[in-house]
């Protein structure tokens, strides 16, 4: 080979539990995200990484194309692409070429075997060495690592780099690099044995890297990413050497730093260079069973005061009186149910709840205004709005209805909500948010004969709650659907009720929604519990399409 310009080598080889336990003890590099499942399960990986160095080192296959030298390493550099994984088969290929008598330049590429991926690109440049000035060298120690002394893994977030600088003792012995050569490099190799070990010293210091990395600066969080190293003179073996790593460049928006490195000899500047390390987020701690208990029960309803439109029968009825039971103040609004209003507001009391009725007619906008200006002298503000009001849900063939008969369920169910929308939704600004509820229906998904009115004037409204959605969520103000297949209610009253009872008898669960579970719906989302969801629909289907 070294009579030629330019050659190829490839290797194969697959990482073992054994190999990744070798190199972690004879580097000291006993980082978490490779040695620890628990910690490594809440990174961006999911599960331990292989040390990137560690597939890297098989660079060192070179060597065994030089029967009577030894390869030193003068430059290195590599970018790692992808992680690799316990038990990945690796394909790694090296291109040599030739630039004077004794200087080799290398471009090496890993690529996970049987595929195009590619994990680590590496460039380089060698020289060699007489054997004979290495073999005479004495190998008798009792050293287990190449560091002097163990090493605490550091916990350095991207928010505590500042001017951190970090250092490493360690001495590389003969032993040392057999070790490695026997443990790693020749374990799972699956082409040809290599003849000779590397003893390239220099490459050697190069892994440690991934101890200064992944032990000291940032240490726990690291995922290395990319080094470059220029060596002045041979490290030397049975010498103790320090690495010292000083922070050079953060970027937190990034989740990145950089930092410089040298490594000395007594004093002596043997080698440097520069490495990137990408941060993880430290795992976010979940909440205690202590804080949710005195934090995150309370639905935070109350104390808060809700319009409720439509609220004299049904649905209107059944979420004024649960609102309240949950400490909300209820305004029960009417158009023709004076005597129901009254009745529902003197049960919520008698119940403990507040409330109060108040005659609207929502398609006016001066009657909007006057209800809104009302609970604002009584109660200094609305936090939550129920858009429930509806015409009527009389069922009528297509063409027995005039563009009236449109309007006139438009006017209640759209027209309507965007008057008392209009009117709350500064309130709501102004307070830092708010929680609007509209209603729907599952017909508008599954459209049934002779609600075209109805499907209509209900397909504009959650049209309409999408963009409130979309215009009010940088106001934490939240607007939301829920859509209940047939409940049972007056509103249904129209159609027969052996007809009714054949609906029912024809779904899985036999029965209609009840008014309180549509309640308990509009609740949970003026809670303080959906503060997250905005724009989205609560399906209470029974079983049946749509599901949402």
């Amino acid at each position: 080979m070294a009579d030629q310009t330019t050659d190829s080598l490839s290797l194969g080889f697959t990482v073992t539990r054994d190999m990744v336990d070798s190199f972690a003890r004879l580097s000291g590099d006993y980082n978490s995200m490779h040695m620890n499942p628990e910690v490594a399960r809440r990174s961006r990986f999911r599960r331990p990484i292989v040390h990137g160095m560690l597939p890297f080192s098989f660079i060192c296959m070179i060597q065994d194309h030089y029967k009577d030298q030894h390869i030193t390493f003068k430059e290195l550099s590599a970018h790692f692409n992808k992680p690799v994984f316990l038990h990945d088969s690796v394909l790694l290929t090296v291109k040599c070429r030739k630039k004077d008598s004794h200087t080799f330049s290398i471009h090496g590429e890993w690529h996970k075997e049987g595929s195009d991926e590619l994990l680590l690109v590496a460039r380089g440049r060698f020289e060699l060495q007489s054997r004979e000035d290495q073999d005479s060298i004495n190998q008798n120690d009792n050293h287990t690592s190449f560091l002097s002394k163990p090493l605490e893994e550091n916990r350095y977030t991207i928010n505590d780099l500042d001017e951190q600088n970090e250092t490493l003792a360690f001495e590389l012995t003969l032993d040392l690099l057999e070790q490695y050569n026997r443990e790693v490099l020749r374990s799972r190799s699956r082409s040809r044995q290599p003849d000779s070990a590397c003893r390239c010293t220099n490459l050697f210091t190069t892994l440690l890297l991934s101890t200064m990395v992944g032990m000291r600066l940032p240490g726990r969080y690291a995922t290395f990413t990319r080094f470059h190293i220029c060596f002045d003179d041979i490290v030397q073996l049975h010498r103790p050497c320090t690495m010292t790593a000083e922070l050079s460049r953060v970027s937190r928006e990034a989740e990145h730093m950089q930092a410089t490195f040298s490594i000395r000899d007594s004093g002596t500047v043997m080698a440097s260079g520069k490495y990137d390390v990408s941060l993880n987020s430290p795992p976010k701690p979940m909440l205690t069973c202590n804080e949710i208990l005195e934090h995150h029960l309370n639905l935070g309803l109350s104390g808060k005061v809700a319009l409720i439109t439509g609220a004299s029968r049904g649905i209107g009825e059944t979420t004024a009186k649960l609102l309240a039971m949950h400490g909300v103040r209820s305004v029960v609004t009417y158009l023709h149910g004076k005597s129901d209003a009254e009745r529902i507001v003197k049960e919520i009391k008698d119940a403990g709840g507040e409330a109060f009725a108040s005659h609207c007619d929502i398609t006016r906008d001066e009657q909007v205004d006057t209800l809104v200006s009302g609970i604002i002298e009584r109660y200094e503000g609305i936090d939550i709005l129920v858009n429930n009001a509806v015409k009527e849900f009389s069922p009528r063939e297509i063409l027995e209805l005039d563009w009236d008969d449109y309007l006139g369920e438009l006017e209640v169910s759209v027209k309507g909500m965007h008057a008392c929308c209009k009117a709350v939704i500064p309130l709501f600004k102004n307070a830092g948010g708010g929680k609007i509820i509209n209603m729907s229906s599952v017909a508008v998904a599954n459209p049934v004969e002779g609600q075209s009115r109805y499907i209509t004037a209900k397909s504009a409204v959650e049209g309409y709650t999408k963009s409130l959605a979309i215009e009010l969520a940088k106001h934490n103000i939240q607007a939301n659907l829920v859509v209940p297949n047939m409940t049972d209610t007056d509103l249904v009253s129209v159609i027969p009720a052996f007809y009714r009872e054949k609906i029912a008898d024809s779904r899985p669960g036999n029965r209609h929604v009840q008014p309180i579970e549509v309640a308990q719906s509009i609740a949970y989302l003026a809670s303080n519990w959906s503060d997250a969801m905005t724009g989205q629909k609560i399906v209470l289907n029974l079983g049946e399409p749509p599901f949402a």
